[in-house]
C-alpha cells in the first residue's frame, strides 16, 4: 500500500507541526485522500492536488472527523477531482456514510472509533497492520476528548479494540508517525487511567471541585490558556468516575468523592 503523508500549514499548540493529509494508493492509479485539512491554507491543497497526478487519480476522499482542521478541504478537493467523501454517517456533506467494519477504500476497512468527536472513525489495514488514527491517537502528546457525557468511556473502549488490533505502524492526524503502535497505544490507555487517579487524589487532596480547580491543580505543566481543554478532559474523568458511583456532583458544578453519607 502506497501511504504519503503531506503536512498542512496550520502548526498549533492543539494541531502540532500541522494536519496529516494522507495520499494512499492502491497500486492500480487509484488515491483516497484521507483527512485533506483546512480550506483556507496557502498552497495546501495545490500540493495535495500535485502530488495526487503525478500518483493517479483521487477517487475517494476520507475524513476522520468533523473538526475544522480535518474536513473543510474534502468539497474543493472533491470538486476538483471528481472523487466521493466518505466518512462517518454524521460527517457533514458525506456523500458515502461509512458502516462500522464497512471497505473504505482497497485494504482499508472503517472501525467507528469515538471519545474525540461522536463521528470520529479509524482505517484498519490488516495486511501490512498500518492504522489512520486522526485525532484519536496523536503522534506526540495526548488528544482532548469529546465534550458530549460518556465521551471517556467511549474513548477507552476505542483504546482497547485498536490494542487489540496489535498495530505495527500508527499514521496519526498530528505529529509524527508512530512506528511502534502497541507501544504508543498502550501509553495512552496507561495515561488516561493515570489521570483518572489523579482526579481522584486531587478530590481527595481539596475536597469539592469544579473541573476547572481540578484542571488547574492537576494540569501544572499546561499553558494557562489551554486549561479549558484540560478542564474538558477532567470533566470526562468525573463522567466515567459518576458512572461508576466514586464521584458525585451538585448543582453548584463542583465535584466530591463519593462517601458513604452521600450515597443515594
Amino acid at each position: 500500500m502506497l501511504i504519503e503523508r503531506i503536512v498542512a500549514p496550520n502548526p498549533g499548540p492543539m494541531t502540532l507541526t500541522g494536519t496529516n493529509t494522507y495520499l494512499v494508493g492502491d497500486g492500480a492509479g487509484n488515491l483516497a485522500v484521507v483527512d485533506p485539512g483546512p480550506d483556507d491554507l496557502p498552497g495546501h491543497l495545490e500540493a495535495v492536488l500535485g502530488r495526487a497526478r503525478q500518483l493517479g487519480r483521487v477517487t475517494t476522499v476520507i475524513v476522520t472527523h468533523r473538526h475544522l482542521d480535518h474536513l473543510p478541504a474534502a468539497t474543493p478537493l472533491c470538486r476538483e477531482t471528481g472523487a466521493t467523501l466518505a466518512g462517518h454517517p454524521d460527517l457533514p456533506g458525506v456523500q458515502r456514510p461509512l458502516a462500522d467494519s464497512a471497505a473504505a477504500f482497497d485494504g482499508l476497512a472503517v472501525l467507528h472509533t469515538f471519545g474525540h468527536t461522536r463521528d470520529s472513525i479509524s482505517l484498519w489495514a490488516a495486511a501490512d497492520g498500518t492504522l489512520f488514527t486522526g485525532d484519536l491517537v496523536l503522534g506526540t502528546g495526548t488528544a482532548v476528548l469529546d465534550d458530549a457525557r460518556g465521551a471517556l468511556t467511549d474513548y477507552m473502549t476505542s483504546l482497547d479494540r485498536l490494542l487489540a488490533l496489535q498495530p505495527r505502524t500508527i499514521y496519526p492526524g498530528h505529529g509524527p508517525i508512530v512506528a511502534d503502535g502497541v507501544a504508543k497505544l498502550t501509553e495512552y490507555r496507561d495515561h488516561r487511567r493515570q489521570r483518572v487517579q489523579q482526579v481522584l487524589d486531587a478530590l481527595a487532596a481539596h475536597g469539592p471541585s469544579t473541573p476547572d480547580e481540578l484542571a488547574a491543580a492537576i494540569y501544572t505543566d499546561v499553558p494557562a490558556h489551554l486549561l479549558p481543554m484540560a478542564a474538558r478532559n477532567v470533566r470526562a474523568n468525573l463522567e466515567m468516575l459518576e458512572a461508576t458511583d466514586r464521584v458525585v456532583g451538585s448543582l453548584t458544578g463542583q465535584w466530591a468523592l463519593k462517601t458513604p453519607d452521600r450515597a443515594s
